[in-house]
Protein backbone atom coordinates (compact mmCIF):
# COMPACT_ATOMS: atom_id res chain seq x y z
CA UNK A 1 0.00 0.00 0.00
CA UNK A 2 0.79 3.55 -0.73
CA UNK A 3 2.62 5.56 2.21
CA UNK A 4 0.75 8.57 3.24
CA UNK A 5 3.53 10.43 2.82
CA UNK A 6 3.75 10.34 -0.84
CA UNK A 7 2.05 12.24 -3.26
CA UNK A 8 -0.03 10.27 -5.74
CA UNK A 9 -2.87 10.59 -8.18
CA UNK A 10 -4.72 7.49 -9.46
CA UNK A 11 -7.54 6.76 -11.40
CA UNK A 12 -8.58 3.26 -11.23
CA UNK A 13 -10.05 1.42 -14.33
CA UNK A 14 -13.96 2.41 -15.09
CA UNK A 15 -16.16 -0.65 -14.30
CA UNK A 16 -16.54 -2.23 -10.58
CA UNK A 17 -13.63 -3.58 -9.32
CA UNK A 18 -14.05 -7.49 -7.10
CA UNK A 19 -12.86 -6.88 -3.65
CA UNK A 20 -9.96 -9.42 -4.61
CA UNK A 21 -8.87 -6.73 -7.25
CA UNK A 22 -9.00 -3.96 -4.75
CA UNK A 23 -7.18 -5.80 -2.78
CA UNK A 24 -4.70 -6.96 -5.67
CA UNK A 25 -4.69 -3.53 -6.72
CA UNK A 26 -3.43 -1.83 -3.23
CA UNK A 27 -0.79 -4.89 -3.07
CA UNK A 28 0.85 -4.64 -6.75
CA UNK A 29 1.66 -0.75 -5.51
CA UNK A 30 4.83 -1.70 -4.34
CA UNK A 31 6.15 -1.25 -7.47
CA UNK A 32 5.05 2.31 -7.17
CA UNK A 33 6.81 3.03 -4.18
CA UNK A 34 9.93 1.27 -6.27
CA UNK A 35 9.60 3.56 -9.61
CA UNK A 36 6.66 5.94 -9.39
CA UNK A 37 7.66 7.01 -12.79
CA UNK A 38 7.86 3.51 -14.46
CA UNK A 39 4.70 2.63 -12.83
CA UNK A 40 2.01 3.53 -15.15
CA UNK A 41 3.29 1.51 -17.63
CA UNK A 42 3.16 -1.63 -15.13
CA UNK A 43 -0.23 -1.50 -13.14
CA UNK A 44 -3.04 -3.76 -14.06
CA UNK A 45 -6.04 -2.18 -12.04
CA UNK A 46 -5.25 1.87 -13.00
CA UNK A 47 -6.50 3.91 -16.18
CA UNK A 48 -4.13 6.91 -15.13
CA UNK A 49 -1.20 7.15 -12.69
CA UNK A 50 -0.07 10.48 -12.43
CA UNK A 51 -1.90 11.98 -14.86
CA UNK A 52 -0.44 9.49 -17.49
CA UNK A 53 -2.49 6.67 -19.00
CA UNK A 54 -1.86 3.07 -18.24
CA UNK A 55 -0.07 1.08 -20.77
CA UNK A 56 -2.74 -1.78 -19.51
CA UNK A 57 -5.73 0.37 -20.31
CA UNK A 58 -3.97 0.72 -24.01
CA UNK A 59 -3.67 -2.61 -23.75
CA UNK A 60 -7.12 -3.84 -23.33
CA UNK A 61 -8.83 -1.54 -25.66
CA UNK A 62 -7.19 -4.01 -28.24
CA UNK A 63 -9.91 -6.38 -28.41
CA UNK A 64 -9.13 -10.20 -29.29
CA UNK A 65 -12.63 -11.60 -27.86
CA UNK A 66 -15.97 -10.47 -26.16
CA UNK A 67 -16.46 -13.05 -23.60
CA UNK A 68 -13.82 -13.03 -21.35
CA UNK A 69 -12.98 -10.20 -19.22
CA UNK A 70 -9.68 -9.45 -18.19
CA UNK A 71 -8.29 -12.07 -20.90
CA UNK A 72 -9.89 -10.28 -23.65
CA UNK A 73 -7.30 -8.21 -25.03
CA UNK A 74 -3.98 -8.92 -27.45
CA UNK A 75 -2.72 -11.85 -28.07
CA UNK A 76 -4.62 -13.66 -24.84
CA UNK A 77 -8.28 -14.46 -26.38
CA UNK A 78 -6.54 -16.07 -29.77
CA UNK A 79 -7.22 -19.20 -28.98
CA UNK A 80 -9.96 -21.25 -26.79
CA UNK A 81 -8.17 -22.64 -23.93
CA UNK A 82 -10.53 -24.17 -20.79
CA UNK A 83 -9.39 -23.16 -17.51
CA UNK A 84 -7.08 -20.31 -18.59
CA UNK A 85 -5.25 -17.71 -16.60
CA UNK A 86 -7.25 -14.33 -15.72
CA UNK A 87 -4.43 -12.09 -17.86
CA UNK A 88 -5.55 -8.82 -15.86
CA UNK A 89 -4.40 -11.04 -12.62
CA UNK A 90 -1.58 -12.11 -13.44
CA UNK A 91 -0.40 -8.89 -14.24
CA UNK A 92 -1.06 -7.82 -10.75
CA UNK A 93 0.61 -10.66 -9.09
CA UNK A 94 3.81 -10.24 -11.09
CA UNK A 95 3.81 -6.43 -10.08
CA UNK A 96 3.59 -8.05 -6.58
CA UNK A 97 6.42 -10.08 -7.12
CA UNK A 98 8.32 -6.76 -7.39
CA UNK A 99 10.97 -7.94 -9.90
CA UNK A 100 14.00 -6.47 -10.90
CA UNK A 101 15.14 -6.36 -13.99
CA UNK A 102 16.50 -8.94 -16.14
CA UNK A 103 14.45 -11.31 -13.75
CA UNK A 104 12.89 -14.75 -15.11
CA UNK A 105 9.63 -16.21 -14.23
CA UNK A 106 8.47 -19.72 -14.48
CA UNK A 107 5.25 -20.92 -15.48
CA UNK A 108 6.04 -24.87 -15.14
CA UNK A 109 2.05 -25.57 -16.24
CA UNK A 110 1.97 -22.70 -19.01
CA UNK A 111 -1.19 -24.20 -20.96
CA UNK A 112 -2.25 -21.31 -23.26
CA UNK A 113 1.17 -18.96 -22.23
CA UNK A 114 -0.97 -16.00 -20.00
CA UNK A 115 1.77 -15.83 -17.38
CA UNK A 116 4.16 -15.93 -20.60
CA UNK A 117 2.39 -12.85 -22.43
CA UNK A 118 1.99 -10.82 -19.29
CA UNK A 119 5.81 -11.34 -18.33
CA UNK A 120 6.87 -10.51 -22.10
CA UNK A 121 4.62 -6.90 -21.52
CA UNK A 122 6.11 -6.43 -18.62
CA UNK A 123 9.74 -6.87 -19.76
CA UNK A 124 10.50 -9.82 -18.06
CA UNK A 125 11.61 -12.95 -19.80
CA UNK A 126 10.41 -16.24 -18.76
CA UNK A 127 9.87 -20.12 -19.60
CA UNK A 128 6.77 -22.40 -19.60
CA UNK A 129 6.78 -26.04 -19.13
CA UNK A 130 3.52 -27.93 -21.08
CA UNK A 131 2.83 -31.64 -21.71
CA UNK A 132 0.04 -30.40 -24.04
CA UNK A 133 1.49 -30.21 -27.09
CA UNK A 134 -1.16 -27.56 -28.50
CA UNK A 135 -0.93 -25.20 -25.60
CA UNK A 136 2.60 -25.05 -26.57
CA UNK A 137 2.09 -23.75 -30.07
CA UNK A 138 0.07 -21.51 -28.71
CA UNK A 139 2.11 -20.11 -26.37
CA UNK A 140 4.84 -19.53 -28.78
CA UNK A 141 2.63 -17.74 -31.21
CA UNK A 142 1.08 -15.93 -28.52
CA UNK A 143 4.26 -14.19 -27.63
CA UNK A 144 5.88 -14.68 -30.78
CA UNK A 145 3.26 -12.28 -32.22
CA UNK A 146 4.26 -9.44 -29.77
CA UNK A 147 7.09 -8.55 -31.92
CA UNK A 148 5.43 -10.05 -35.48
CA UNK A 149 5.61 -6.52 -37.01
CA UNK A 150 3.90 -7.39 -40.38
CA UNK A 151 0.23 -8.73 -41.17
CA UNK A 152 -0.79 -11.95 -42.61
CA UNK A 153 -1.89 -11.54 -45.92
CA UNK A 154 -4.69 -14.29 -48.12
CA UNK A 155 -2.01 -15.57 -50.03
CA UNK A 156 0.12 -16.79 -47.28
CA UNK A 157 -2.71 -18.35 -45.91
CA UNK A 158 -4.19 -20.03 -48.68
CA UNK A 159 -0.93 -21.59 -49.60
CA UNK A 160 -0.80 -22.58 -45.90
CA UNK A 161 -4.43 -24.30 -46.09
CA UNK A 162 -2.99 -26.00 -48.88
CA UNK A 163 0.24 -27.12 -47.16
CA UNK A 164 -1.19 -28.13 -43.95
CA UNK A 165 -3.81 -30.16 -45.52
CA UNK A 166 -1.13 -32.45 -47.10
CA UNK A 167 1.20 -32.22 -44.13
CA UNK A 168 2.36 -35.49 -42.62
CA UNK A 169 3.18 -34.81 -39.57
CA UNK A 170 4.06 -39.35 -39.24
CA UNK A 171 7.61 -39.53 -38.86
CA UNK A 172 8.11 -35.88 -36.77
CA UNK A 173 9.23 -35.43 -33.30
CA UNK A 174 6.83 -32.38 -32.25
CA UNK A 175 10.13 -30.86 -29.98
CA UNK A 176 11.62 -30.62 -33.84
CA UNK A 177 8.64 -28.80 -34.84
CA UNK A 178 8.44 -26.22 -32.60
CA UNK A 179 11.86 -25.11 -33.80
CA UNK A 180 10.74 -24.54 -36.78
CA UNK A 181 10.97 -20.83 -37.61
CA UNK A 182 7.77 -18.60 -36.31
CA UNK A 183 6.53 -18.20 -39.75
CA UNK A 184 5.73 -22.13 -40.51
CA UNK A 185 4.42 -22.30 -36.37
CA UNK A 186 2.05 -19.71 -37.55
CA UNK A 187 0.22 -21.38 -40.31
CA UNK A 188 0.54 -24.57 -38.16
CA UNK A 189 -1.41 -22.79 -35.35
CA UNK A 190 -3.60 -21.20 -37.70
CA UNK A 191 -4.85 -24.55 -39.42
CA UNK A 192 -5.10 -26.51 -36.03
CA UNK A 193 -7.49 -23.58 -34.67
CA UNK A 194 -9.24 -23.73 -38.29
CA UNK A 195 -9.65 -27.46 -37.06
CA UNK A 196 -11.19 -27.23 -34.04
CA UNK A 197 -13.76 -24.40 -35.48
CA UNK A 198 -14.66 -26.52 -38.38
CA UNK A 199 -15.50 -29.70 -35.65
CA UNK A 200 -16.61 -27.39 -32.92
CA UNK A 201 -18.94 -24.59 -35.12
CA UNK A 202 -19.60 -26.89 -38.21
CA UNK A 203 -18.01 -24.02 -40.79
CA UNK A 204 -16.07 -24.48 -44.08
CA UNK A 205 -11.70 -24.22 -43.81
CA UNK A 206 -12.67 -21.26 -45.37
CA UNK A 207 -14.94 -19.21 -43.48
CA UNK A 208 -13.27 -20.06 -40.46
CA UNK A 209 -9.62 -19.04 -42.05
CA UNK A 210 -11.06 -15.78 -42.92
CA UNK A 211 -12.88 -14.92 -39.49
CA UNK A 212 -8.55 -16.30 -37.79
CA UNK A 213 -6.98 -14.34 -40.32
CA UNK A 214 -9.52 -10.87 -39.70
CA UNK A 215 -8.85 -11.30 -35.82
CA UNK A 216 -4.72 -11.44 -35.50
CA UNK A 217 -4.60 -9.02 -38.86
CA UNK A 218 -6.69 -6.78 -36.44
CA UNK A 219 -4.56 -7.41 -33.41
CA UNK A 220 -1.57 -7.37 -35.07
CA UNK A 221 -2.53 -3.60 -37.14
CA UNK A 222 -3.87 -2.42 -33.20
CA UNK A 223 -0.69 -3.30 -31.14
CA UNK A 224 2.55 -2.66 -33.98
CA UNK A 225 0.65 1.21 -34.27
CA UNK A 226 0.57 1.57 -30.73
CA UNK A 227 4.06 0.51 -30.17
CA UNK A 228 5.11 3.40 -32.65
CA UNK A 229 3.22 5.71 -29.92
CA UNK A 230 4.51 3.87 -26.61
CA UNK A 231 8.10 2.18 -25.71
CA UNK A 232 7.28 -1.33 -25.06
CA UNK A 233 10.41 -3.91 -24.41
CA UNK A 234 8.96 -6.71 -24.04
CA UNK A 235 10.96 -9.65 -22.62
CA UNK A 236 11.86 -12.83 -24.26
CA UNK A 237 10.03 -16.33 -24.20
CA UNK A 238 10.94 -19.73 -23.92
CA UNK A 239 8.29 -22.86 -24.42
CA UNK A 240 9.45 -26.28 -23.66
CA UNK A 241 6.86 -29.25 -24.76
CA UNK A 242 7.44 -31.93 -21.67
CA UNK A 243 6.88 -33.83 -19.16
CA UNK A 244 6.62 -30.72 -16.10
CA UNK A 245 8.76 -32.53 -13.14
CA UNK A 246 11.08 -34.50 -15.29
CA UNK A 247 11.71 -30.75 -16.93
CA UNK A 248 12.03 -28.54 -13.64
CA UNK A 249 14.42 -31.39 -12.20
CA UNK A 250 17.12 -29.97 -15.20
CA UNK A 251 17.52 -26.29 -13.85
CA UNK A 252 19.94 -25.40 -11.77
CA UNK A 253 19.29 -23.90 -8.58
CA UNK A 254 17.77 -20.86 -7.44
CA UNK A 255 17.59 -20.32 -11.28
CA UNK A 256 14.32 -18.17 -11.14
CA UNK A 257 12.81 -14.55 -9.51
CA UNK A 258 9.13 -15.96 -9.60
CA UNK A 259 6.99 -18.68 -10.38
CA UNK A 260 3.40 -18.31 -11.28
CA UNK A 261 1.76 -21.20 -11.97
CA UNK A 262 -1.57 -23.41 -11.42
CA UNK A 263 -1.71 -26.99 -11.61
CA UNK A 264 -4.15 -28.89 -13.40
CA UNK A 265 -6.72 -30.09 -10.72
CA UNK A 266 -7.70 -33.60 -10.64
CA UNK A 267 -9.97 -34.84 -12.48
CA UNK A 268 -11.50 -32.09 -13.74
CA UNK A 269 -10.19 -31.18 -17.10
CA UNK A 270 -8.88 -33.51 -19.05
CA UNK A 271 -6.71 -31.64 -21.67
CA UNK A 272 -5.83 -33.69 -23.64
CA UNK A 273 -8.96 -34.37 -24.72
CA UNK A 274 -9.96 -31.04 -24.98
CA UNK A 275 -7.82 -30.52 -28.04
CA UNK A 276 -8.33 -33.70 -29.18
CA UNK A 277 -8.84 -32.49 -32.89
CA UNK A 278 -5.85 -30.36 -33.53
CA UNK A 279 -3.94 -33.46 -31.46
CA UNK A 280 -5.31 -36.46 -33.59
CA UNK A 281 -3.59 -34.12 -36.73
CA UNK A 282 -0.13 -33.94 -35.47
CA UNK A 283 -0.16 -37.52 -33.22
CA UNK A 284 -1.22 -41.06 -33.69
CA UNK A 285 -3.34 -42.92 -31.24
CA UNK A 286 -0.37 -44.42 -29.38
CA UNK A 287 1.30 -41.42 -28.98
CA UNK A 288 -1.94 -39.90 -27.56
CA UNK A 289 -2.58 -42.36 -24.90
CA UNK A 290 0.93 -41.68 -23.67
CA UNK A 291 0.44 -37.82 -23.39
CA UNK A 292 -3.11 -38.67 -21.49
CA UNK A 293 -0.99 -40.86 -19.41
CA UNK A 294 1.85 -38.24 -18.48
CA UNK A 295 -0.66 -35.10 -18.10
CA UNK A 296 -1.25 -34.53 -14.18
CA UNK A 297 -4.67 -34.78 -13.13
CA UNK A 298 -6.15 -37.13 -16.04
CA UNK A 299 -9.82 -37.13 -15.24
CA UNK A 300 -10.36 -40.44 -17.42
CA UNK A 301 -8.24 -42.24 -14.64
CA UNK A 302 -10.37 -41.63 -11.97
CA UNK A 303 -9.34 -44.12 -9.08
CA UNK A 304 -7.23 -44.62 -6.09
CA UNK A 305 -3.52 -45.24 -7.98
CA UNK A 306 -4.38 -42.22 -10.38
CA UNK A 307 -5.16 -40.20 -7.19
CA UNK A 308 -1.51 -40.60 -4.91
CA UNK A 309 0.27 -40.61 -8.03
CA UNK A 310 -1.35 -36.92 -8.98
CA UNK A 311 -0.50 -35.80 -5.40
CA UNK A 312 2.95 -37.64 -5.37
CA UNK A 313 4.25 -36.06 -8.17
CA UNK A 314 2.89 -32.46 -7.02
CA UNK A 315 4.21 -32.77 -4.09
CA UNK A 316 7.88 -33.59 -5.93
CA UNK A 317 7.28 -30.24 -8.48
CA UNK A 318 6.43 -28.23 -4.96
CA UNK A 319 9.93 -29.41 -4.07
CA UNK A 320 11.91 -29.04 -7.26
CA UNK A 321 10.34 -25.34 -7.59
CA UNK A 322 11.62 -24.64 -3.70
CA UNK A 323 15.09 -25.76 -4.92
CA UNK A 324 15.23 -23.41 -8.61
CA UNK A 325 13.50 -20.53 -7.06
CA UNK A 326 16.04 -17.85 -5.64
CA UNK A 327 15.62 -16.83 -2.03
CA UNK A 328 13.21 -14.36 -0.55
CA UNK A 329 11.28 -14.63 -3.84
CA UNK A 330 8.40 -15.90 -4.50
CA UNK A 331 5.89 -18.71 -5.70
CA UNK A 332 2.20 -17.68 -6.12
CA UNK A 333 0.05 -20.69 -6.97
CA UNK A 334 -3.38 -20.83 -8.24
CA UNK A 335 -6.08 -23.47 -6.79
CA UNK A 336 -9.61 -23.87 -7.01
CA UNK A 337 -11.99 -24.86 -4.39
CA UNK A 338 -12.25 -28.42 -4.40
CA UNK A 339 -12.51 -30.79 -1.78
CA UNK A 340 -9.81 -29.99 0.60
CA UNK A 341 -6.88 -29.11 -2.13
CA UNK A 342 -6.76 -25.83 0.45
CA UNK A 343 -5.13 -28.17 3.34
CA UNK A 344 -2.88 -30.01 1.12
CA UNK A 345 -1.32 -28.22 -0.28
CA UNK A 346 -0.95 -25.81 2.57
CA UNK A 347 0.71 -28.73 4.09
CA UNK A 348 2.71 -29.66 0.99
CA UNK A 349 4.18 -25.92 0.79
CA UNK A 350 5.50 -25.66 4.67
CA UNK A 351 6.71 -29.24 4.36
CA UNK A 352 9.03 -28.17 1.70
CA UNK A 353 9.91 -25.23 3.07
CA UNK A 354 7.66 -22.43 1.79
CA UNK A 355 7.13 -19.90 3.87
CA UNK A 356 2.84 -18.07 3.11
CA UNK A 357 3.16 -14.95 3.00
CA UNK A 358 -1.11 -14.61 2.50
CA UNK A 359 -3.99 -16.39 0.83
CA UNK A 360 -6.53 -14.74 -1.09
CA UNK A 361 -9.57 -15.65 -1.93
CA UNK A 362 -10.80 -15.38 -5.10
CA UNK A 363 -14.34 -15.45 -7.17
CA UNK A 364 -14.26 -15.95 -10.55
CA UNK A 365 -16.99 -14.27 -12.18
CA UNK A 366 -17.23 -15.53 -15.49
CA UNK A 367 -18.40 -18.80 -14.74
CA UNK A 368 -21.98 -18.82 -13.28
CA UNK A 369 -21.36 -21.95 -10.05
CA UNK A 370 -22.01 -21.47 -6.62
CA UNK A 371 -18.78 -21.12 -4.53
CA UNK A 372 -16.90 -20.86 -7.77
CA UNK A 373 -13.98 -19.57 -5.93
CA UNK A 374 -9.98 -19.94 -6.22
CA UNK A 375 -7.12 -19.08 -3.59
CA UNK A 376 -4.17 -17.26 -4.50
CA UNK A 377 -1.22 -18.65 -2.58
CA UNK A 378 2.01 -16.24 -1.94
CA UNK A 379 4.57 -18.52 -0.63
CA UNK A 380 7.93 -17.10 -0.46
CA UNK A 381 11.48 -19.11 -0.35
CA UNK A 382 13.03 -17.65 2.69
CA UNK A 383 16.71 -17.29 3.05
Amino acid sequence: MIHNKLKYNFEIIPGKLTSFEKTLLKLEQIRYIENPKRFYRESAYLKRVDGKISYYYLFSKIKSNNFNRGSDYLTHGIDFYRGSFHAQMVRGLINYCNLKDNSKILDPFCGSGTTLVEAALLGFNSIGIDINPIACLNSIIKTGLLKYNNTISRTTLEYDLKYFNNEDFSNQKFNIVLKKDFEYLLGLFIYTRILSMEKRLNMTKETAYTIVLDKLNFILKKYNFLKKRITINEGESKILFNDNLSQIKTFPNSSFDAIITSPPYLNLIDYIEEDINKIKYLFNEWEIQQLKTQSIGNRILNNQKSHLDYWNKIMKIIEEMYRILKNNSFLVFIIGNYGSMRSIYLSHFENSGFFIERILKRKIVNIKKKDNFEYVFFARKKS
